[in-house]
Parts: structure tokens; sequence; C-alpha cells
């Protein structure tokens, strides 16, 4: 069990999320038929290009949801300013390493989308991000294309047959054609790092000195520093457990597999989540204490015979779980949860009470029942700091259920499924969580810095 948690940590770990934040902040956004509306915004700490923005006209307000193309733009009073652009993007650009491909390629499809604006001005450059590395578009001159410039890796083939990595990315030849008839913005060119900083010089440089305007852009890269820190959350939990396993061992007087704990039990714990940049998922993790019963069989010598000694305990169940929850967004700030993961229980403070045949100091066989590899299954509802949750953990069949299946035609390979994956036991849980502290996105957009 230590295993898969370990091994499901490690999934999480590199579990990344592109979209919604769940922080509302001043802003304004202008809809396609021109109309201007100030409000609050949603802070998504978009990545990829925003495919819903979410607005109200007040913290009272009901939140309203627009598709990109609904916009002509919208900005954060805090920073960030996106524009709905129909634009050229290549999408065969590809810098990681496990995606690129043999020859450099071009695969350009006009997409229309919400484009971060970085500077804006007689020449723009926008920002457009994808998995694949971000593209930077600069747009405005007159007689000239709109110029994509992304990183873009691809293998070529040297002269002994072999594939080498290759760098394709030739902004510096591509601003140099594009500021042709700029000698200042030229000469920056020739040094200008690949990074929005060194893009949006360049770009400044040709607005003030070789534009018809001769005055630079607005520069909206400061307040566009991409914010995308995980985030910790917390509370506390508590709630009815419902527990159905089986006996550990069938004593002659009863039946192989009976239910020993079909009855709910209270329970209390903590939970935490780490939230992940875009916040529509995190890393789950909860401790948790219930009470549970079983019942079991020991076999004890005595004068050379065998006797079966039958008894029943009733213990404290101490539960850790982790796991990785995906948030869906609904009206009104509310949440709908899916959750998967798996537990790890440990038996406490044991109070056994022997049934039939002598009592023994110890050898008692006390435990719980084991989780399957299948995962916990949780849905959850959430409003502001209250979440309820109902889930559920199907755990093995006993040693003996699965030998009374193979005794009446069951085979091994399905004896081995039930116990690995599937299995007749179970626990559901109904369960409220409230969350201590504030929320950290909250607070951030508290202290956002001001609009230049």
């Amino acid at each position: 069990m230590l295993q898969r948690l370990l091994l499901l940590l490690a999934f999480a770990l590199s579990y990344t999320f592109q979209t919604q934040a769940q922080a509302f902040e001043p802003g304004m956004l202008v809809r396609a038929n021109g109309d201007t509306l100030r409000g609050e915004i949603e802070n998504s700490f978009w990545v990829e290009p925003p495919t819903a923005v979410r607005f109200r006209h007040s913290a009272e307000s009901p939140t309203e949801i627009f598709k990109p193309r609904q916009l002509r733009s919208f900005s954060l009073t805090g920073g960030r300013y996106f524009r709905y652009e129909a634009l050229p993007i290549d999408h065969a650009a590809e810098s990681r390493f496990e995606y690129i491909h043999r020859g450099n390629a071009t695969n350009i499809h006009v997409d229309s989308l919400l484009a971060e604006v970085l500077v804006e001005g007689s020449v723009s450059l926008l920002r457009v991000g994808r998995l694949s590395g971000p593209h930077f578009l600069v747009l405005g001159r007159s007689n000239q294309p709109v110029l994509d410039l992304s990183a873009q890796q691809y293998l070529r083939q040297s002269p002994t047959g072999a594939w080498k990595r290759t760098d394709g990315n030739n902004y510096r030849g591509l601003l140099g054609m594009y500021f042709d008839a700029c000698p200042a913005a030229f000469a920056v060119i020739q040094t200008a790092p690949f990074t929005p900083e060194g893009l949006a010089e360049v770009v400044q440089i040709y607005n003030q000195s070789c534009s018809p305007a001769q005055q630079p852009g607005r520069n909206w890269l400061v307040p566009a520093q991409l914010r995308h820190p995980v985030a910790l959350q917390g509370g506390l939990l508590a709630g009815l457990r419902y527990n159905r396993t089986e006996r550990i061992t069938a004593p002659i007087s009863t039946a192989t597999g009976a239910c020993v704990d079909c009855q709910p039990h209270l329970y209390a714990g903590l939970y935490a989540e780490l939230l992940q940049p875009s916040r529509t998922g995190a890393l789950y993790g909860e401790i948790s204490l219930s009470r549970f019963t079983g019942a079991g069989t020991e076999s004890v010598y005595q004068y050379g015979t065998v006797v079966l000694t039958d008894y029943r305990y009733q213990a404290w169940l101490a539960t850790a779980r982790l796991g990785v929850r995906h948030f869906f967004r609904l009206p009104r700030e509310q949440q709908l949860i899916l959750g998967l993961g798996y537990e790890l229980n440990q038996v406490l403070s044991p109070t056994l009470t022997v049934i039939s045949g002598p009592s023994v100091a110890e050898g008692y066989d006390v435990n719980y029942a084991r989780p399957t590899f299948f995962p916990n299954v949780d849905l959850s509802w959430r409003a502001n700091r209250l979440t309820a949750t109902i889930d559920g953990q199907m755990y093995a069949d006993s040693r003996e259920a699965r030998s009374n299946q193979n005794a009446v035609g069951g085979t091994s390979i399905s004896s081995f499924f039930s116990g690995m994956f599937f299995g007749s036991n179970f626990a559901l849980r109904l369960g409220l969580a409230y969350r201590l502290g504030h929320n950290p996105d909250k607070e951030m957009a508290k202290t956002a810095p001001a609009q230049p």
C-alpha cells in the first residue's frame, strides 16, 4: 500500500493543469458588440489562451461566463490584457524533446483566440501560450504580415546518418526582415534574447524611433508576468462512514464471508489541498479517525488438541488518504469536484471479546480490510468554505471468500483480480469539510499591483 501511495504522489506531482483560478479582481471587458462592462473578472492565471472568462458586476452579482468569440478584449486592473485576434499560429513548432519531429516543417493555421498583449502601439507584441511553447506575434506594420516567433526544435540527419537535435528558431533573421527599414531596431535585434523582455525592447525601439507616431507603445509586460504559484489550503472534516467488511477467518459456527461491521461510524479528521498553478486541480491528502468492529477465529492448542476460539473486537481506525482532485466550475463561485486516491489504514487500541472457546493472551489476528488497487472515488460540491463529499473505497474479499469462490467453480485468475482490483467489501462515507484560513488566491488579488 505504501508503494501505491508513493507512485500516486509521483504521478500527481507531474500533473499540470492549464486553466481557471478562483480569485476575482477588478477589471473591464469589451463585448463583441462594443459594450464595455466594468466589474470583477476571475483571474485564472492563464498560461494558454482563455477558453472562458467569468465576469460579475459586483461581489453580490451573479457570475456571467463569456466565450472568446463574445469579446473584443478584457483586462485586469492588477495586470494582464487580452485581445481577441485571428492569428497565424505554426502548430508544427515544438520545443519538447519527446515530441520533436524529423525535419524542419511548418503547419500554419489561423486561430481566433484571446491573445495576451505585451506591447500595444504602432507595432504590437502579443503572446499565445501553447503546451509546445510560447508564441510571440508581432503585428501592426503596414504591408507586413503577422510575424509568428516561436521556440522550435527538430531532428536533422547528419552526414553519418545520425539524427541530431537542432534549434530551428530563426527569430533574429525574421525580425531583421520585418524591421529592415529601421536601423535602430536592427542593431538591437542582433543581441536581443528570445524572451518577452528582449522582444518587447525591439518592438519599443521601432515604435519610438521609426514608427509614424514616433512614440513607444503602452507596455503591459510588467503586469503581464505570469503568476502561477501553487497554493495550500486545508481544514477540518467530519461525517459518517459505513463499513461493509467480512470476518478475517471463518469460525465453524459462522458462514464464511459474513459481514461483521455493517453499521455506520462517525469519523473526523483533517484535510489539505495543494492547488496547482491552474487551480483546476490539486493534490489532496487527509487523515481521519473512526471506530470499526471485526471478528475472527484463532487456533489454540490445549492438552494436545486444537481448539478454535471465536472472538469479536472493536478498535480505532486511523486512515490516511492521498490523491488528486479536479475542479469543475459552477455558477456563483461554486465547484463540483471529482477525486481519485488511495488509502492506508492502521488499527489502534483494539478491545477483544471472546465469543466461544478458550481465551488466549496474544496471537489474535486483528486488522482492517485491505484496499484494492482500484482507487477510491469521491464526488464533492463546494461553496465558499464548506465542501460536502460522498466517496467510496473497495476492499479485497477475505481469503476464505476467495477460497470458496474457487471451490464452487471460480478460477485462480478471477480470484487474483478479485483480490487485487475488485472486492465485495467496501466503505461509503458522507462528510462535510470546513476550510480554515483565507483563500490564498483572494489574498493575492488584494495585493495585486496597480494598473500602469
